[in-house]
């Protein structure tokens, strides 16, 4: 019994810690995508920025995750998210920062290993959301964090602040499905073994 209690200090502590003095070199991230050419420079006109990053790193940045190159698609979302500047012209600055943290979290929760991958991907999910409130997915995937992790109060009250918000039809489903499942958890009794 003082192991699962030592267990779970350390899995809090490991959440909770601050992300950015974790040091990104311990997580390994996987590819499980086929070769993509990196460095392929898009043409999509999205607005105002200093050089041209949204074609040289943001856009090629999703066409990486899409396929599966996590650990390319990382390195173009960290361009992006350490320069908001180059975007401050642009009146999708929001938008694009979000959609790269969210990316980023959604790197670091599902296709990294390592030493506070969930820490770094709670911190990306949290960017995301001070970047664009309704980026409602977000909320989503915030909830599914901590309820892997065992937290249910909290995930429960992230699914109840995203159902205030009122979403579209979809969104609200998934949300609803969410909620059921940590209700039928909290609802079972625990086991002693």
């Amino acid at each position: 019994m003082l192991y699962l209690g030592h267990a779970a200090l350390l899995l809090v502590t490991a959440l909770v810690q601050d992300a950015s003095l974790l040091d990104r070199s311990h997580i390994e991230i996987v590819n499980n995508g086929q070769y993509i050419a990196i460095n392929q420079v898009t043409n999509i006109n999205g607005g105002p920025v200093v050089g041209n990053m949204l074609n040289a790193h943001y856009f090629p940045g999703i066409n990486l995750y899409n396929g599966g190159r996590y650990k390319e698609a990382e390195a173009e979302f960290t361009y992006v998210i350490t320069r908001p500047h180059y975007l401050s012209e642009n009146r999708r600055r929001p938008e694009y920062l979000s959609t790269s943290y969210y990316l980023r979290g959604m790197i670091y929760a599902y296709h990294a290993k390592g030493l506070g991958h969930q820490s770094m991907a709670q911190e990306d999910f949290e960017a995301a959301l001070q970047w664009n409130p309704r980026n409602y997915v977000v909320f989503l995937e915030l909830s599914y964090l901590y309820s892997g992790l065992g937290f249910q109060v909290e995930a429960t009250s992230i699914l109840r602040q995203l159902l205030d918000l009122k979403p579209d039809d979809e969104i609200v489903r998934q949300a609803q499905a969410e909620l059921d499942k940590l209700a039928h958890k909290a609802s079972e009794p625990i086991s002693k073994q």
